[in-house]
């Protein structure tokens, strides 16, 4: 039997919801804003999510993680520096100090879910979630 890029979506989903777990997380969403909270001992972490009311009704919590995990290796994972805002156009340069708010503020989202699990703990999420782990053990969030 083969199995559907759906049912794939959701056994990727359930992996990196179960390795949550395992790290002690709760997953919930938030009632009244498209987010994802994860929580543990007493602290919790909103990633917001990109949705639409009626998507969103019928989006679990285990499926907003798994974006909010992957948007997370994302964001960890860019590193533009000067020299790559020096070669936008004027328009688009005018954009660069939201694009540097918008990244740190991720990248702190990133290092409080570090703060949760440890820096080992989100490498496993992201492996969860299919990010090739050789690619994962790069991402340093000091710099």
């Amino acid at each position: 039997m083969e199995t559907s890029t759906r049912e794939e979506f959701a056994a990727r989903c359930q992996r990196v919801a179960t390795a949550a777990r395992d790290a002690g997380l709760t997953l919930s969403k938030l009632p009244h804003a498209f987010a994802v909270v994860v929580a543990r001992d007493g602290k919790s972490i909103p990633f917001p999510i990109v949705s639409d009311e009626r998507d969103w009704r019928d989006t679990s919590a285990e499926e907003a993680f798994y974006c909010a995990v992957t948007d997370a290796f994302a964001w960890a994972s860019a590193r533009p520096g000067e020299t790559s805002f020096a070669t936008l156009d004027a328009i688009e340069r005018s954009e660069v100090p939201q694009i540097k708010r918008d990244l740190e503020e991720q990248l702190t989202r990133v290092r409080e879910l570090a703060g949760l699990v440890g820096m080992d703990g989100v490498r496993r999420l992201w492996e969860a979630a299919g990010i090739d782990s050789n690619v994962a053990a790069g991402i340093d969030l000091r710099q």
